[in-house]
């Protein structure tokens, strides 16, 4: 271990800090004199070399938060689940297979970041994460969405975009406080009826799927703001989409619409339409104001006979 790093654990051990960054210190594995800071709540490994984490990860007792993003990691050791305060896990772009199940152990986790690894699935015991708010899985290898993720009903944000799914449990209602849902770069071609009772979402994004047209029962998501479509085969728009009255962003360029149902225009809280990639008849160069909604659907309204 070179000097440095070692100046680094001393000085937290003197001040009895609680947070302390080691990210981008080439590290491929943890020196024995970490574990010795027991006061630590805060640690950051990110940009590291690690393939593994000693047991000894259990005697960091206090840790409220730990980011071990871009490393090479293989797994998670089950000692992990003694990190019985852990609030905050973040583990994005690793070579995660699989989880321990001993997850389920953190009690309090609120967090949990799982982007860019290799997971196909997850252990069932994670539905036992009673505090877990935001699950991101995004951009791993799953071709069907994990049974267990339903049963995680305190979360308020979830992230499965950029893996292979081709159709949504229709018990994703059961998440019901779920505010913010990715979807994106999957192979979906229809959401389940169910899909309506996510009654407090805000934030959908649908995009990069292979939907044909936008399911009815999006139009009863009425806390939605920001709707994004884009880049699916989508022929047209149910007149109920006036029914998302507070929607402020709503994309649905590279699609292939011909028409616009007229009540597209009682979306009068609409700050930004993007429309471009359609057949619209719509010059390009008004296209490209999205930033005008009212001005585009004004003019698209003077070419309807």
């Amino acid at each position: 271990m070179n000097e440095e790093l070692l100046e680094i654990i001393k000085q937290a051990a003197r001040d009895k800090s609680v947070e302390l960054d080691l990210s981008g210190k080439i590290l491929t594995e943890l020196p024995p004199e970490l574990f010795q800071l027991s006061h630590l709540e805060w640690l950051f490994l990110d940009e590291n070399q690690l393939t593994f984490l000693p047991p000894d990860i259990a005697q960091l007792s206090q840790l409220k938060h730990l980011e071990l993003n871009d490393n090479q990691l293989l797994t998670l050791p089950p000692e992990i689940a003694q990190l019985s305060k852990l609030e905050e896990l973040y583990v994005d772009n690793n070579q995660l297979a699989m989880l321990t199940p001993d997850i389920m152990k953190l009690s309090q986790l609120k967090t949990l970041t799982l982007s860019n690894n290799q997971l196909i699935a997850l252990p069932s015991e994670i539905s036992e994460l009673p505090k877990l708010k935001e699950l991101d899985l995004s951009n791993n290898r799953l071709i069907a969405m994990p049974p267990e993720i339903p049963k995680l009903t305190q979360l308020k944000e979830l992230d499965i975009s950029g893996n292979q799914l081709t159709d949504i449990l229709p018990e994703i209602a059961q998440l019901d406080r779920l505010q913010e849902l990715n979807l994106s770069n999957n192979q979906l071609t229809d959401l389940p009826p169910t899909f309506s009772q996510l009654s407090h979402l805000k934030h959908l994004d649908i995009s990069m799927n292979q939907l044909t047209n936008l399911p009815k029962e999006l139009c009863q998501l009425t806390k939605l703001k920001e709707l994004y479509l884009n880049e699916n085969a989508i022929e047209f728009l149910p007149a109920q989409i006036c029914r998302l009255s507070r929607l402020e962003w709503l994309d649905i360029r590279d699609n292939l619409l011909t028409g616009l149902p007229s009540t597209i225009y009682q979306l009068s809280d609409l700050e930004w339409l993007l429309l471009e990639g359609n057949p619209l008849p719509i010059p390009p160069s008004l296209l490209e104001k999205a930033d005008e909604p009212l001005e585009i659907l004004n003019y698209y309204r003077s070419t309807i006979p």
